[in-house]
């Protein structure tokens, strides 16, 4: 059973360019750094995502969004509770984001 787990943030003005490129690359680069305790293997299956280009003005200041596929919730749960990569690479995050949204879903679930 796949998970989403989205991730979208607005940052902070004085954010620069090489921070919010270093931020947004160590995003894509958790799918190799999170390792499973049991496999010692990569368990994210993908991350994608980039900055806003919407049309739509309804962004509500969120200037970038991450997709992040999970097998399972347990997987997910691990990800968000325990996993020392994704800890270290969400202080980074924090310390440069004005404001952060976070919604997970299973496929086809409503």
């Amino acid at each position: 059973m796949t998970l989403i787990h989205l991730v979208q943030f607005k940052l902070k003005p004085e954010a620069g360019e090489s921070a919010i490129r270093d931020v947004c690359d160590g995003f894509i680069n958790l799918k190799n750094t999170c390792i499973h305790p049991a496999s010692q293997k990569p368990y994210i299956k993908s991350v994608t995502g980039g900055r806003d280009n919407s049309p739509e003005g309804l962004q509500n200041g969120f200037t970038h969004a991450f997709v992040v596929e999970f097998e399972s919730e347990e997987d997910r749960d691990y990800y968000v509770k325990t996993d020392e990569a994704h800890s270290a690479f969400a202080a980074i995050l924090r310390s440069l984001a004005a404001g952060l949204q976070v919604v997970d879903f299973t496929p086809g679930k409503y």
